[in-house]
């Protein structure tokens, strides 16, 4: 029998009423409450602020009520998206995937 634990999923998407854009499910072996943190993660400052500011371009924007103000707005919200999903693959790339979605 393999001692091989199964890798943690973070999920990386904005929601209403949760200030940051951070998910993981829970597992038989590992709980969790779902709607993480940076802390949860070990998460350097810098992805740590580019998480806030990222999120608060979104809430921002009011989407559920306008939609983006621009489509210049939402592409570099989606251009700054990507990248932070790809900084936060790279720091927690020795115990977790990322799924990122817009």
């Amino acid at each position: 029998m393999s001692d091989k634990r199964a890798r943690r999923v973070i999920r990386l998407f904005p929601d209403y009423g949760h200030r940051w854009p951070l998910w993981e499910n829970s597992t038989a072996e590992r709980p969790t409450k779902y709607t993480m943190e940076p802390a949860d993660f070990g998460l350097s400052q810098n992805l740590t602020s580019r998480l806030r500011t990222w999120y608060d371009a979104w809430d921002a924007e009011v989407l559920y009520e306008y939609g983006w103000g621009s489509p210049e707005n939402e592409a570099a919200w989606k251009e700054e998206g990507a990248s932070i999903a790809m900084q936060l693959r790279e720091e927690v790339k020795t115990f977790a995937d990322v799924e990122y979605e817009e």
